[in-house]
């Protein structure tokens, strides 16, 4: 009888430590915020269950502009560190940066991680900028994630950033990225063999987003559905991306799955030439689940649609 007793007194002592230690081990977790969900999926490889991570913006948004939300405020305020694209894409940041009035995410902080650093940065602007040439980016081209080689020195930024907000735990976080990298050159290598057919394929891209993903995989980007980067498509630049398809030969006409696709479909109606949705960040469409699932998609999307020859 005094077993039972015991045993009915403990239970609900048991249901709480059990509904009370999940919690716990959540608030010892690095709370990290990052711009796009390209860089979660690095950050969450790395981190591992040391940190909890939370993407701004989502991969079926155009990354140069996420609509603010309070709630995006309030995971900033709580963040302990901040991993950004930099390079000028996210400029939509700063502000809520400002207005979450946490000190440890401003710039120069332990926990602000540029995750540009240290990248190759290709279409650096030779010239004068003014708005006379659209929005181009005067740190040159920022999709930098789209090159699975880049992945080394984004891990490298995020890295220090977790060692600087957890330096305890900086071995774990170490040990995290040389698995992550090893990986990811695996999948390199599948992935540059199964790219083959792409090389020297010409394509039309909707906007400049692809530059580090064609210098790895061999694809030719010839003409853009924006006249200039962020403007849209005047019935002009429409007749002339027409014949340009033509000329060249183009068979494939890539959008992001957030632009409208009535040009593209426009033009693929009077050439013959094929429109496919194809996603530059994870969680743009379905099956790209992670940063290398992005990729897996990108070329199973592109190499499916490929014209027999």
């Amino acid at each position: 009888m005094k077993k039972q007793f015991f045993k009915l007194l403990l239970m609900p002592m048991i249901l709480v430590c059990l509904a009370l230690c999940p919690v716990a081990n959540a608030a010892n977790k690095i709370k990290v915020v990052t711009a796009l969900p390209d860089l979660a999926s690095i950050t969450q490889a790395i981190g591992g269950d040391k940190v909890e991570v939370f993407s701004i913006g989502k991969g079926y948004q155009d990354p140069h502009f996420i609509p603010p939300k309070p709630s995006f405020i309030v995971k900033l305020k709580n963040a302990q560190m901040l991993v950004r694209v930099g390079l000028g894409l996210d400029i939509w940041l700063d502000s809520l940066i400002r207005s979450s009035g946490n000190p440890k995410i401003y710039f120069g902080a332990p926990g602000y991680v540029d995750a540009s650093i240290g990248i190759p940065v290709l279409e650096f602007p030779n010239r004068k900028i003014d708005r006379s040439l659209g929005d181009i980016h005067a740190l040159g081209n920022p999709h930098y994630w789209l090159d699975p080689v880049n992945a080394k020195y984004i891990s490298a930024d995020i890295v220090a950033g977790l060692k600087r907000v957890d330096p305890a735990d900086g071995a774990y976080f170490d040990q995290r990225r040389m698995m992550f990298l090893k990986e990811l050159a695996n999948k390199l290598t599948g992935w540059i063999h199964q790219a083959a057919p792409l090389k020297g394929v010409r394509v039309i891209s909707y906007h400049d987003s692809w530059p580090y993903f064609e210098r790895r995989f061999g694809l030719k980007v010839v003409g853009f559905i924006e006249p200039k980067p962020g403007i849209p498509p005047t019935p002009k630049h429409t007749q002339y991306l027409i014949q340009l398809v033509r000329q060249e030969n183009v068979k494939l006409i890539m959008m992001e799955p957030y632009y409208l696709s009535s040009t593209p479909k426009m033009i693929a109606a009077a050439t013959g030439a094929k429109v496919i949705v194809v996603p530059p960040s994870v969680g743009g469409v379905p099956g790209a689940n992670d940063y290398f699932s992005l990729f897996d998609t990108i070329l199973n999307r592109l190499l499916t649609n490929l014209p027999k020859k």
